[in-house]
C-alpha cells in the first residue's frame, strides 16, 4: 500500500511524504503508483521549477520514500500558491483513495 502523509502546522501543509508501493498491479503496470508518482512529480516541478521555491526534496529508493518540504517562510503570494498546490495534491490523493481504497492511504499528521 502507498501512504501519503501531509505534515501540517495549523492549516499550513509543511511537507508531503509518500511511501510504499500500491500493489494494484505488477511494477510498470500499476496505475495507482503511476497516478501517485506523476502527480507528486508535477507538484514538485510546479513548486521548484515554475514557482522557483527552494523546496527540500528527499528520495530514498530503498525505502520507497519521497518527501517534499516547503521552506519555513514564504512571501504571502508564494505561500498561497504553494498551499493551493499541496491542497490540490491532497484532494487528488483523497479522490484516488475513494476509487482504490485498498491501495492508498492519505493522512494529515
Amino acid at each position: 500500500m502507498t501512504t501519503a502523509r501531509f505534515f501540517t502546522t495549523g492549516s499550513r501543509i509543511d511537507a508531503v511524504e509518500v511511501t510504499g508501493h500500491a500493489g494494484y498491479a505488477e511494477e510498470g503496470e500499476d496505475i495507482v503508483c503511476a497516478a501517485v508518482s506523476a502527480t507528486l512529480d508535477l507538484t514538485s516541478c510546479l513548486l521548484a521549477d515554475v514557482m522557483g521555491l527552494d523546496i527540500r526534496t528527499e528520495i530514498d529508493g530503498e525505502q520507497t520514500r519521497i518527501r517534499i518540504e516547503l521552506p519555513k517562510t514564504l512571501g504571502e503570494a508564494e505561500e498561497i500558491q504553494a498551499q493551493n498546490a499541496l491542497d490540490a495534491l491532497m484532494l487528488y490523493y483523497v479522490n484516488l483513495k475513494a476509487q482504490y481504497q485498498d491501495f492508498i492511504e492519505v493522512m494529515e499528521v
